[in-house]
């Protein structure tokens, strides 16, 4: 915006340009006797300037005025009528001119002759220049023939401050007067001052620029024919919008609004041309908005809408997007006409509950959300989410502008989780297998009737503890404590991955041992872990017939030691840790019953398995628990010895043969005494075969033996 309050300041405006040639009587008293007061107000009221000579006259600073409400120099009670005047005033509807009783910022009353203008603000909105001076000296002024101050001048000065550009014609619409502004816009777009200045023709300046190409040479000749319109009496005023593209800069539009000076003979033109390029720029704008808004509108699956609710209770629709043909089945002109079209569609079960959701937001004032089903002409069934915000009308109305859009699909899915829902609850509830949930902190937060009964707690008494809690006494399979960290879960919640079938006991409040297998699993949520749910099974009779089967497999069924198969396992076992571990030692006992046969052949064979039997339980009472006694074959017995070199094995041996020798088998009526022949041999890492330490044993058994029995020897060493 041009600056349309450069004001007079010791001969030159405010922004230090200099003053333009006038009539220096009122001109030079003006500058001698500053006692126009000049102040612009924006559609509030508020300052938005004011001069030095205002200031003086209400005794305020401008830093202290900018901002506030000019109503702050009216006496109490004068404020309400004099905004809405402002406003009046601002729309066109009143004047504000004439005498006005006001106050200094010390409290004194006093009057002030006023006369205003409706300018553009610095927002493009209008606002209002006042000039204004003290009644009394005014007064004085007038009664002294000081005319400087008088109200001709005071407008004069207006007149030339006022942003639009503005001229005077005479009937040959020859100028006779032109403001600041005029000449201004002249300089900067090319045009020459000789030709708006007074006396020269409006027309042919029009014409100039016509040829020079800055505005349209029809919109040019309009202008003149219109203007002559004007100067015959044919018509009192037009308006003429038109485009002037400078030599350099932008193009800008004009508004020149002509109109003829009432009462004057022969006739006189007001000519005031406005720039409105920011007001077009703004339509322009405001044009492409609502042509996207329409677009936007056209492709959102749904009914953008805007009604109003009159004050009288009745209901119409402003704005309705084309989306309510497709998804009601019905036009856009059928609601504006009669927005109960609309209503005709909701599904009659449905109708009370939006009526009564709709008197709900009434009531409330606010906000509208109600989900119902509509029924189009096919007798398809839509469920439709509406949803709209109020605010205040003009004239105690209220505008309603929502949403309405189809929903049918996200029911539809909604209905089908609800049922996938209710199955897992069945499920969860149901299932043979306990189903346990844990936090991301190991808490436990859900479990069913199965893990209850399976752990032998209740929920209650299941919730918020963790895995690790000491009351589980958690094992592994193979009867080693099971740390917290190594839980399925614990480890499912740290990885992020699942943990399927792994066998752990835990300890029930009865004391009973439970064997379950438990697998766990995570769930995500958005792509983060959300919690993890285990799932077990009670394995404990399974495990346990497992163990036994793998026991019978592994146990020689008479004496109660281990298998043939069992021992070579564990030889093996130890072979493997040998050669990992070449610093290791590990020895192995080959053990006979001296002269069984002749047991079984004098006493029979029940007395022959009493041998066996109470020579197993001497082994096993002589020999550690890592050790493995086993019964090789007939009177044939292996013992395995981690971890002992050939000489502990032989002093064991040499016990060993001791404790049998002295033992009395009670059998019958009678008592038998055996003894027994013992071959050291010794485990190595060197060994490629675990052959190559059977037989070094079975050399020495052998050695022994043929030493007379009842003997020990060492592979490698005399009987």
């Amino acid at each position: 915006m041009k600056p349309a309050t450069r004001l007079y300041v010791h001969g030159t405006f405010a922004d230090g340009s200099a003053l333009p040639p006038g009539p220096p009587a009122w001109l030079e008293a003006v500058l001698r006797q500053p006692v126009v007061g000049i102040a612009l107000f924006d559609r509030e009221g508020r300052y938005l300037l004011a001069n030095a000579a205002y200031c003086r006259l209400y005794g305020h600073d401008a830093a202290d005025l900018l901002g506030s409400s000019f109503v702050r120099v009216l006496p109490p009670g004068a404020a309400t009528a004099a905004l809405e005047r402002h406003r009046r005033f601002l729309e066109g509807r009143d004047e504000f001119d004439g005498e006005w009783h006001v106050r200094h910022r010390d409290g004194t009353p006093f009057t002030v002759l006023s006369a205003s203008i409706r300018v553009p603000g610095p927002d493009g909105r209008p606002a209002r220049l006042t000039f204004a001076v003290d009644a009394a000296v005014a007064g004085r002024h007038a009664r002294h023939g000081e005319t400087g101050c008088s109200t001709d001048h005071r407008l004069a000065s207006a007149f030339d401050s006022v942003s639009a550009q503005v001229c005077v014609l005479d009937a040959s619409a020859r100028i006779v007067a032109v403001n600041r502004a005029w000449r201004d816009f002249a300089a900067a777009h090319g045009g020459r001052l000789d030709e708006v200045r007074e006396g020269a023709s409006y027309l042919l300046a029009c014409a100039q620029a016509a040829r020079s190409g800055a505005t349209d040479g029809a919109e040019a000749a309009r202008m003149a024919r219109l203007l002559a319109e004007v100067l015959a009496g044919q018509r009192t005023q037009f308006e003429l919008e038109y485009a002037c593209e400078p030599a350099a800069g932008e193009p800008r539009w004009f508004a020149a609004r002509i109109s003829r000076i009432e009462g004057s003979e022969p006739p006189s033109v007001v000519v005031v041309h406005e720039d409105i390029t920011a007001r077009r720029h703004a339509s322009e704008a405001h044009r492409r908005e609502a042509a996207l808004l329409a677009d936007l509108a056209a492709a959102l699956p749904g009914v953008m809408f805007r009604m109003v609710q009159q004050r009288d209770g009745r209901w119409r629709f402003l704005y309705l997007s084309r989306g309510v043909e497709s998804l009601l089945g019905t036009t856009t002109e059928a609601v504006y006409s009669d927005h109960r079209a609309m209503w005709a569609r909701v599904a009659p079960a449905d109708r009370a509950a939006l009526d009564a959701s709709v008197r709900a937001a009434l009531a409330a004032g606010g906000r509208w959300e109600h989900e119902y089903r509509i029924v189009t002409p096919a007798g398809v069934e839509h469920w439709i989410h509406a949803k709209a915000a109020s605010q205040p009308g003009e004239g105690g109305t209220t505008l309603w502008s929502g949403f309405l859009h189809d929903i049918t699909e996200r029911r539809r899915v909604e209905a089908e989780l609800r049922a996938s829902e209710q199955t897992f609850r069945n499920l969860f509830q149901t299932v043979p297998q306990g189903v346990v949930y844990h936090a991301l902190d190991g808490r436990i937060t859900a479990a069913n009737p199965a893990a209850e009964r399976i752990l032998g707690r209740s929920l209650a008494q299941l919730l918020d503890h963790t895995s690790g809690d000491p009351q589980w006494r958690a094992l592994r399979e193979d009867g080693t404590p099971l740390a917290d960290t190594d839980h399925p879960a614990m480890v499912a919640l740290r990885t992020g991955r699942a943990v399927d079938n792994v066998v752990m006991g835990v300890q029930r409040p009865d004391g009973r041992r439970v064997w379950l297998l438990v697998s766990a699993m995570p769930v995500r949520r958005d792509g983060a872990l959300a919690e993890v749910f285990a799932s077990f099974e009670d394995i404990s009779e399974r495990l346990e017939l497992a163990r036994e089967l793998r026991r019978q497999a592994c146990t020689d069924e008479l004496t109660g030691v281990a298998n043939r198969r069992r021992f070579m396992e564990r030889l093996q076992a130890e072979h493997e840790r040998l050669l990992r571990h070449p610093h290791l030692q590990c020895a192995l006992l080959a053990l006979d019953i001296d002269h069984f046969k002749q047991v079984n052949d004098t006493h029979g064979h029940a007395a022959g398995d009493a041998v066996l039997v109470e020579v197993a339980r001497a082994m096993r009472l002589a020999t550690r628990q890592q050790d493995l006694v086993a019964r090789w074959g007939g009177e044939e017995f292996m013992i395995l010895l981690p971890d002992t070199g050939r000489a502990e094995a032989t002093a064991l041996a040499q016990r060993l043969r001791r404790q049998v020798q002295s033992a009395r088998i009670a059998h019958g009526a009678g008592v038998l005494g055996v003894t027994v022949s013992i071959g050291v041999g010794a485990l190595s890492s060197a060994d490629d075969a675990l052959e190559h330490v059977l037989r070094r044993a079975d050399r020495a058994l052998y050695r022994a033996k043929s030493a007379g029995r009842n003997a020990v020897a060492a592979d490698g060493e005399p009987a």
